[in-house]
C-alpha cells in the first residue's frame, strides 16, 4: 500500500513538472508571463477578463505584446497565443490588441495610450457596437468586446472636446496591408472644415 502511494505521488510530481515545462501555471498572469513571445522584462499595463480566460497587455523595451491565457485542465492556465505591436512616438499609440475566436470563446481587445492633451475621447467598434471612452493622458485606455473582430475593422477614432475628429487608426493606403503601417494617423482638419 505504501509503495502504491509513493508511486502515485512520484507520478503526480512528474506530471506537474512536465506541465510546468509546457507552460501550464496556476494563474492566468503567470501563464502569460511564461509565454515564449512575452519578453521577460515586460511590464503589465492592463488586463481584460473573460469567463474562459484573460487577455494581458504588456509593454517592454522590445515591443508591446498582448497575451491570451485560457483555463485548461480544470485549475490550470496556459498561454499559447499572443500578438505584438510596434513601438512609436506618435501622440496616440496602440499598445495592445488581439482578436480571438476558438470553440465559442471569442474576444477582441484594443488598448491605446494617449499623449496628446487635445484628445478628449476615443470611439471604437464595428457599426452598431461602438464604444466611447474618455481619454486619460499617459494611461492605457482599453476597449473589449465578446466577439472576434479584426482590429482594423473597429474603425477607432480620436476626437477633441468639440467632437472634431483628430486621429484615425488605419492603414495609410487601403490596398497595402503592412502591419507596421497600421497606426493612428492625424486627420486633416482643414479638409474637414471645407
Amino acid at each position: 500500500m505504501k509503495s502504491k502511494v509513493q508511486t502515485l505521488i512520484f507520478i503526480i510530481i512528474i506530471l506537474l513538472f512536465v506541465g510546468y515545462l509546457s507552460g501550464y501555471r496556476l494563474t492566468g498572469l503567470s501563464a502569460a508571463r511564461a509565454n515564449s513571445f512575452v519578453p521577460k522584462d515586460s511590464v503589465l499595463l492592463d488586463t481584460v477578463d473573460y469567463s474562459w480566460g484573460s487577455i494581458y497587455i504588456f509593454d517592454s523595451p522590445e515591443k508591446p505584446v498582448s497575451a491570451i491565457s485560457t483555463k485548461t485542465l480544470g485549475l490550470m492556465w496556459s498561454s499559447r497565443l499572443s500578438a505584438y505591436h510596434y513601438h512609436s512616438d506618435d501622440p496616440v499609440q496602440t499598445i495592445g490588441g488581439v482578436s480571438y475566436g476558438d470553440s465559442g470563446e471569442e474576444a477582441t481587445v484594443l488598448s491605446v495610450l494617449i499623449n496628446d492633451p487635445e484628445v478628449s475621447y476615443i470611439e471604437a467598434g464595428p457599426e452598431g457596437n461602438r464604444t466611447k471612452k474618455e481619454a486619460r493622458i499617459g494611461e492605457p485606455l482599453t476597449f473589449s468586446w465578446d466577439e472576434a473582430f479584426q482590429l482594423d475593422r473597429l474603425s477607432p477614432q480620436a476626437f477633441n472636446n468639440n467632437g472634431e475628429l483628430l486621429y484615425e487608426y488605419k492603414y495609410p493606403v487601403q490596398t497595402i496591408i503592412d502591419p507596421s503601417k497600421l497606426k493612428w494617423y492625424p486627420v486633416d482638419t482643414a479638409a474637414q472644415q471645407s
